[in-house]
This record gives structure tokens, sequence and C-alpha cells, in this order.
């Protein structure tokens, strides 16, 4: 029989540690729970939120509707040959260990996204990405459950729509379908990456294996990024953005050390890090909040307790690279709830 809480908090199952009151909460560990969980919004004419883990969100004071916790659990192995594998990974499993463990096995192609935080269910939402890789270019299938009706399907890479952090899930159009689970198509054979800067320099030598490289990426980044656990962030808070060549031209000439990074034809990508520093934001504390030392793409909930906190140190931050560089800043986490 699901349980459904009333007035549940909800703040140490978000890693902004922010306080958050959710009207329903439901915690589900098989697609069926879900899907009761689903009818019984529906009943009740209340909206849905989604919660994983927690590491993509900023959670006002309070989450009207029936907030639906993903714990399912499991990986199933759907196909195999001489080359790769296709593996299926419940919704509710956390990522990193995802990561692990494939590697361990001996599947490979997921070691550029070690150490992201979050779950299975949230990595095609936000297309995560990182030294080089996206999820995108290792999906088969998406399942999803349709919170409208209950209905499930499974989606292709193609149907996900997947771009730069993006995807259909984040759209009016896909808002309603719930990732349960996601197949991957692994390598059996092993797959190198080292196309990125940073990753090159920590695996200089061309005999390097996906272990190497899963090494260097955790080591990366417990480098530059805080650990969620011990200080209370959501990972990268701002994208990096992409603007038309033109526009980027303009910038080079007036900022020649401005690091661009050209996506297609027509568009270039800047680093969001690069202007927050010039800017002199790293380290900066106002309201409880702060950008962390370690990255300016960090930030850091020292002592909030609310949303508003939050939002309003950061648009100080936007509100600055908008004026110097005329450059507009999005956040990665998304912002829900009511204050």
């Amino acid at each position: 029989m699901l349980k459904v809480e009333a007035n549940f908090q909800l703040g140490s199952l978000n890693t902004l540690k922010l306080e958050c009151i959710a009207e329903c909460y439901a915690h589900v560990s098989t697609t069926g729970e879900l899907r009761e969980a689903l009818s019984e919004a529906r009943q009740r004419s209340a909206n849905i939120n989604v919660l994983g883990g927690g590491s993509n969100l900023i959670l006002n004071r309070y989450l009207p509707g029936m907030t639906i916790h993903m714990g399912l659990q499991g990986r199933e192995l759907l196909e195999e040959s001489a080359d790769d594998v296709v593996v299926r990974f419940q919704a509710g499993e956390e990522w990193h260990e995802t990561v692990l463990w494939a590697n361990a096995e001996g599947y490979f192609g997921l070691e550029n996204l070690a150490l992201i935080p979050g779950s299975v269910g949230a990595a095609p939402v936000q297309n995560i990405g990182a030294y080089g890789v996206e999820i995108a270019q290792l999906i088969e299938c998406v399942h999803v459950v349709d919170s409208r009706n209950g209905d499930i399907r499974g989606l292709t890479a193609a149907e996900c729509c997947f771009s730069y952090r993006n995807s259909l899930f984040k759209t009016s159009e896909g808002k309603h379908l719930i990732i349960s689970a996601v197949d991957l198509r692994l390598s059996k054979r092993p797959v190198v990456n080292t196309s990125y800067p940073a990753l090159r320099e920590a695996v200089p030598h061309d005999a390097a294996t996906p272990s190497d490289v899963l090494t260097a990426v955790v080591a990366v980044r417990q480098s530059k990024l805080p650990d969620p656990s011990v200080e209370a962030n959501v990972g990268s808070f701002f994208k990096n953005p992409i603007v038309d060549r033109v526009t980027a031209e303009h910038l080079k000439g007036d900022y020649p050390d401005m690091p661009q990074y050209p996506v297609d034809a027509n568009t270039v990508k800047l680093s969001a890090a690069w202007m927050i520093d010039q800017l002199g934001w790293r380290g900066v504390e106002e309201l409880g909040v702060s950008v962390s030392e370690k990255h300016a793409l960090v930030v850091i909930n020292k002592s909030a307790r609310y949303a508003s906190e939050v939002i309003e140190f950061t648009d100080k931050i936007t509100s600055s690279v908008s004026e110097r560089y005329s450059v507009s800043l999005d956040r990665e986490p998304e912002f829900v709830g009511s204050g």
C-alpha cells in the first residue's frame, strides 16, 4: 500500500539543504508504486513534482501538490555482443555508483561522467556532460511513465531531443513524462576520451585505460568542486552560455583572454566561470550563500534557510555578468515551489 504523507519536510532530500514543505509526499520503489502515486495525484487534482537525488533543484519554501521521491533500484543486462552491452538502470540508482559499477564490470564509456551528483533518472533530463562526453551519446532508450494517464513507453535518444544541458523532459511538451529507467549502450572494448584539456593534462600518456580516466576525473573534480555532502551545493549552478559567432568575436576583441569553444558553424560556448572569476565573485559570501573558493560555477549554501536568499545572491552575479559582458547566464538547477 502506497504511503502518502502530508506536510513533509524536504530539507534533507535536497543537496542545497533548503527548507521546504511538500504538501503531499510519496516514496516509490517500483514502477507500480509510481503509477499508483500518479493515480492518487490525479484523484486529488494535484500537480506532480518528481524528486530524485535533489542535486539539481532549488526548492522554495512550499511545494504544492504531490511530490514523488524516486527510489526505483536495479540493473539488468539486456543485450551483449563481443563489442558492447545494453544495460537497464532504474531511475533511483545513484549516478556515481552506476559509473563505478559499469567500469568494474568492464562496460566502458561513462568514466568521464564520474562524480556528477544525482540519480540515473535525472541524467537524461539535464543531458549531463563532463570532459567531452554527454549522456545523450550513450542512451539507447529512456523509459517513461506519462503522469497524465499512467501509460508506459520508451523513447529513443532522438525522441528525447537532447542538446547542451537540455532535453525534451525540460520542455512543456515533455514535462508530463517521468523517467523510470534508462538503457545505456556501453562498450566492452576500452574507450578512452581525453580530448578535454584538463583531462589530457591529468592523463598525459597514450596507453591510458578507462580506469585511468575514471581515477583522473574523480581527482580533478575533487580538486575543483566541493563535496555536496560536506558543503551544500548543486554542482555547477550556471550553464556556460552559447552565443552567435559575431557576439563571440566582439567579446574576443574586447577581452582577448576570454576562453571560447566553438559549438558549430554558427555558435560558440563561453566560460561562465571565467566571467564570474573576472568580476571577483569567487569566495564572496552574502545572505548565508557564497561562491566556492574552489570553482566559480559552484554556489554554496553556508547558512541560508530558504531559496529566496540563494536567488537574491545569484541574481546579483547574473546581473553583474550581463552589465559587463552583455551575456545572460542561465541557472542549471530548476527553481520549483512557492514562497
